[in-house]
């Protein structure tokens, strides 16, 4: 039996749902930013993968207490229109999923504080240690998908179903997966070039009121429709599995 197809939802979190790379934020305050910069200068450049950029990130990293990081993370802004495009999907109840390949100790309590902790949402970790250090752990990495830390793809796929057209939302190198499985893209940023030069259709945005603009207007005056060349992408996955 063919089901009514639907809607569903799935941003990036840092320089996305927050204003800024909380990730890029938290080096520059805690860490060796020299180090720091030269690890996500070869990230960006595809010479090491995202769990090694971290690794070195956080090896640099002083002396740090999970108070004193959350603390510093809630410093951080987030897009303030994104609430509002969240209670536009909830008024018709599409799902709005959060993953990142960023880490759950910033952006839970951040997500907390604009009451929005029930989202669900797929991240890397961070444990605090005894001794102040902080170690990345990775639970969502895949080994036919080495370049992030967290597959988002994986996420994306095992969350949405034959009925769904799926929204993706981002602006960075961790995006770059995701948008290929994705019916409808909305993008900023580097991500713009990599939809551009990838043959991707997209919509530019700036804000989460551009999104809920456009997406509004889709859902208002056309048919959910799944992008072609999305589809076959989707389908070729699960034939490998």
């Amino acid at each position: 039996m063919t089901h009514p197809l639907s809607y569903i939802v799935f941003t990036d979190f840092d320089g996305t749902i927050a204003v800024n790379d909380i990730g890029d934020a938290i080096f520059e305050q805690f860490g060796d930013v020299k180090v720091c910069l030269e690890s996500f200068d070869a990230y960006r450049r595809g010479e090491i993968n995202a769990r090694e950029c971290w690794r070195r990130g956080f090896t640099s990293m002083r002396s740090v207490t999970k108070d004193e990081f959350i603390r510093f993370a809630l410093t951080q802004s987030t897009d303030r229109s994104f609430p509002i495009f969240v209670d536009y999907c909830r008024s018709l109840k599409i799902d709005v999923h959060v993953l990142s390949d960023g880490f759950d100790a910033y952006i839970d309590p951040i997500l907390e504080r604009e009451h929005l902790g029930s989202l669900p949402r797929f991240s890397n970790e961070l444990r605090f240690n005894g001794d102040k250090t902080v170690t990345p752990l990775f639970p969502f990495t895949d080994s036919e998908c080495p370049r992030c830390a967290n597959c988002k793809r994986n996420h994306m796929l095992t969350r949405s179903g034959e009925e769904h057209v799926i929204v993706y939302i981002g602006d960075g190198v961790s995006d770059r997966c995701p948008v290929q499985y994705a019916d409808i893209v909305f993008a900023k940023g580097s991500l713009v070039a990599f939809c551009e030069s990838n043959n991707i259709t997209f919509h530019r945005f700036e804000t989460f009121d551009d999104v809920l603009t456009k997406f509004r207007s889709t859902v208002e005056t056309a048919k959910p429709k799944k992008r072609r060349n999305a589809e076959l992408a989707r389908k070729d996955i699960f034939m490998m599995e």
